[in-house]
């Protein structure tokens, strides 16, 4: 089901505009042959800023490695706990990996469910009426949005114009990662793009093939993960074969800095200085924290113990139900304020290090913190390793090793 969109239409653009983009169900029906290229529609991807992603193309995922990722998720801290240390998603790889601007105003508006929003917004967007069975509590059927995209003329100015794009930000990957690591949550939905491409860059034990086999395509990374060949030994992979291999990540398997001597379009560049804000991501009633704080490596700063993780309160993994009239803008004015003034007063500041290894003083409070979460291997009784897997369990069975924290590996 599709959201409605809030904003007026004379806001579309600063809405697609905003800080901390990430796309939702990009799946489209075909990749555009050159000749096929519209320059109408090109210019309109530009002044929304989605001029990359589009090319983005078709992307494969793997729900063994999705479980593995969602086991190693704190939502008190929104990061991964590896044996490395913490790790998360941030702006920067929203940036490098769908090439989104992720600097401007926070998104926010009026969630309105009643009939006449929704169809005032379908006839904006679609120029027509869903009928009865396309749409349900305010929310529209994504079946009846496809056949409009499918049926209608998109080369005129009026298509171009009257198109809207779905998007959601960093801010909803973080709310879906919470919601999916509760024991009682089956399903997953989000920016799930940007959360595979970002576990193949960093951690490339994880990928399905090697990065020096991907070309170079520039901005966004996204696009040379598209149409990879689903090998048949790795779409096998069970659950317990990437959890064995985040159990045993070494320090080095981490790739801290992916993104070096990737070259960046000048308008993305200009905004990368605020990829290590220690921000509230805000996207009408859903609220995340950016904990930046907690994973400076990733920025290329030594780690100390971090402070606290920061508590949103009643305002993290917010549920709607039923009809729906609120203005975000006003219920969360805090969060908004908060992102408008501070975002850029928290940024990471420190000198640079070529040594990733922990300190000794982070990985003993780390250890002493998380450690029960550091090799879940051993927590999951009666686990059947994949058929891939008989090597390792033989290794394994020669007799135990003595573990060696990151910092010595």
């Amino acid at each position: 089901m599709v959201r409605n969109f809030t904003l007026p239409e004379e806001h579309i653009i600063e809405y697609l505009n905003h800080p901390q983009l990430a796309i939702r169900n990009l799946l489209p029906k075909k990749l555009d042959l050159p000749d096929t290229f519209n320059e109408v529609a090109a210019e309109a991807l530009a002044l929304t800023g989605f001029q990359h992603v589009s090319r983005v193309g078709e992307m494969r995922g793997h729900a063994a490695l999705l479980s593995a990722l969602v086991e190693r998720w704190r939502p008190e801290t929104h990061t991964f706990h590896l044996p490395v240390g913490e790790v998360t998603v941030t702006l920067e790889d929203v940036s490098y990996i769908l090439g989104l601007p992720i600097n401007g105003e926070a998104v926010t508006g009026r969630s309105d469910s009643s009939h006449q929003f929704l169809v005032e917004n379908c006839i904006a967007c679609f120029g027509r009426e869903p009928g009865p069975e396309n749409h349900v509590l305010g929310k529209v059927n994504l079946a009846w949005v496809r056949r409009c995209r499918d049926t209608d003329p998109c080369d005129t100015q009026e298509f171009v114009e009257r198109i809207q794009l779905e998007a959601v930000s960093l801010a909803h990957l973080y709310r879906s990662l919470c919601r999916a690591s509760r024991y009682n949550c089956k399903e997953m939905d989000g920016p799930l793009i940007l959360l595979f491409v970002w576990a193949w860059e960093r951690m490339p034990l994880l990928a399905p093939i090697p990065r020096d086999q991907l070309g170079d395509v520039g901005i966004p990374l996204a696009r040379r993960w598209s149409h990879w060949r689903r090998h048949t030994r790795y779409i096998r992979r069970p659950t317990a074969h990437f959890r064995r291999g985040l159990d045993d990540m070494g320090v080095d398997d981490f790739i801290w800095r992916p993104y070096m001597g990737v070259w960046v379009p000048d308008v993305l560049a200009a905004q990368l200085v605020m990829c290590s804000t220690q921000s509230p991501l805000v996207s009408f009633e859903c609220i995340e924290w950016h904990p930046t704080d907690r994973v400076r490596r990733q920025f290329e700063m030594q780690q100390l113990p971090p402070g606290p993780a920061f508590d949103l309160g009643r305002d993290h993994c917010k549920r709607l139900t039923g009809a729906q009239n609120h203005d975000w803008r006003e219920i969360y004015s805090q969060w908004v304020n908060r992102w408008r003034s501070d975002r850029y007063n928290t940024l990471q500041l420190g000198e640079e290090i070529i040594d990733f290894h922990p300190l000794p003083v982070y990985y003993e409070w780390y250890t002493q913190q998380y450690r029960i979460h550091l090799r879940l291997s051993d927590r999951v009784a009666g686990e059947e390793a994949g058929a891939d897997e008989p090597q390792q369990q033989q290794e394994d069975a020669a007799g135990p090793q003595q573990q060696v924290p990151p910092h010595e590996q």
